[in-house]
């Protein structure tokens, strides 16, 4: 049975696109994916896995998409930087003494928060990280667009607060050709306990959430103080899509740009209540005009930030 199992699985990776979505899709939602005319945000994504746009493939690159958000955004938006290599070495890990973060350009979960350097096997972190760059992530659910991304490792100063990782906002912006709808995904404990919760842009908790994920709680409740900056960034970058997903680290009242995603966790999501996977499909635009040329319509107004204490430093 287990080698029958092993061999449907990969009949079914091999399989051509039609069947490998549908049948992905009828595993999540109970029927197939409209390809035609996609209603949902679930389809719209499918879509995008299928049919990806060129310049998805730059912007995923956590590399090349600094220059679209120092463009589009300003420079103070981006994730401290310590460098970028082809492969990386247990010499070159050696030279960095404060905590960073190390990970692959061209995919996403290779990565690896390091926190205390002089307790760390820089030979072992070379070893894995190196192996990274041979993973082909493209074929994993066939999200096209990172086929053409050049794999490279990218090392950026931590960003942490109290020594753990900051949770981790991200920004839906749905744009159906007039205005655009902004909702944020919140998750907290991303490495110990994983909770979710969706709000509004006016920092209401949203009539859904991501089905299998507990709310939160308490004080992770609290609306980050750069809320409105966030909301602007995010605006600004996502206006040339009909839909696309910021991600933000907010440390010491700032806001830094993690990465722009365009078919998020590869549409392997199911909300609930399951209306609400049309109701946000109606607020994205189909077939989108992606036109990078034009400026953006109104560049996001930084504000006065406090000095960022010694317990939320980003390094």
């Amino acid at each position: 049975m287990r080698k029958l199992r092993s061999l449907i699985y990969r009949l079914f990776k091999k399989s051509p696109d039609i069947i490998y979505f549908n049948l992905t899709y009828l595993r999540l939602h109970g029927r197939f994916c409209n390809f035609r005319s996609p209603k949902s945000v679930s389809e719209k994504i499918f879509y995008r896995m299928r049919y990806p746009h060129p310049s998805f493939s730059t912007l995923a690159d956590k590399v090349a998409v600094r220059a679209y958000i120092r463009e589009r955004a300003g420079e103070q938006y981006l994730v401290p930087f310590v460098g970028v290599y082809d492969t990386i070495t247990e010499r070159e890990l050696n030279r960095i003494q404060e905590p960073f973060v190390i990970k692959a350009n061209h995919s996403a979960g290779q990565v690896k928060v390091v926190k205390k350097p002089w307790h760390t096997d820089m030979f072992e972190l070379a070893r894995e990280a190196n192996q990274w760059l041979h993973y082909d992530y493209a074929s994993l659910h066939r999200e096209k667009h990172y086929r053409a991304i050049k794999p490279q490792l990218v090392i950026e100063k931590a960003l942490l607060i109290d020594g753990e990782v900051p949770a981790d906002y991200k920004v839906l912006v749905l744009n159906n050709g007039q205005e655009q709808d902004i909702y944020i995904q919140l998750i907290a404990g991303r490495f110990t306990d994983i909770r979710c919760q969706f709000f509004t842009e006016d920092w209401k908790i949203a009539p859904f959430n991501r089905r299998g994920y507990k709310p939160l709680q308490g004080e992770e409740l609290e609306a980050p103080e750069c809320l409105n900056e966030m909301i602007q960034v995010a605006k600004a970058l996502s206006e040339p899509f009909s839909f696309c997903r910021v991600d933000f680290f907010v440390v010491g009242g700032r806001c830094y740009v993690g990465e722009l995603t365009f078919t998020p966790v590869a549409g392997e999501f199911v909300l609930d209540p399951t209306s609400a996977d049309i109701e946000l499909g109606e607020k994205i635009a189909f077939p989108e005009n992606i036109d990078l040329s034009q400026p953006p319509r109104q560049s996001p107004k930084t504000t006065k930030r406090a000095p960022v204490a010694e317990s939320a430093r980003a390094w």
